[in-house]
């Protein structure tokens, strides 16, 4: 699938791009972001994320409805939004919005 940033600093950690003042996630989530984003990347469609249970697609509810979160780690969740394809041959676009501690 396609994907885009809608967050900045998480566009330039998945880059590994230089990031002014104390890093906001340690070495570990970091590592399990990129290969987070890396599995995003490998489906074809919403539905394929669905099949791959180590994400835990889930669509999400209350202030956060119309998005979806995938699972990162124990601790952490990808919060995204799904954009329907402009170009003919790809149906979604899948947009990074954030990166959550799922427990605070």
């Amino acid at each position: 699938m396609n994907i885009r940033f809608n967050n900045e600093y998480l566009e330039k950690v998945f880059r590994s791009q230089r990031l002014p003042g104390k890093p906001r996630f340690n070495t570990e989530v970091i590592l399990a972001f990129k290969k987070t984003i890396l599995k995003l990347r490998s489906a074809g469609s919403l539905k394929e994320l669905y099949n791959l249970k180590e994400l835990n697609l889930e669509a999400l509810k209350g202030d956060y409805k119309g998005f979806y979160s995938v699972r990162v780690d124990q601790k952490y969740r990808l919060i995204l939004s799904v954009e329907a394809g402009g170009t003919i041959g790809i149906s979604e676009i899948l947009v990074i919005e954030e990166l959550t501690n799922h427990y605070r």
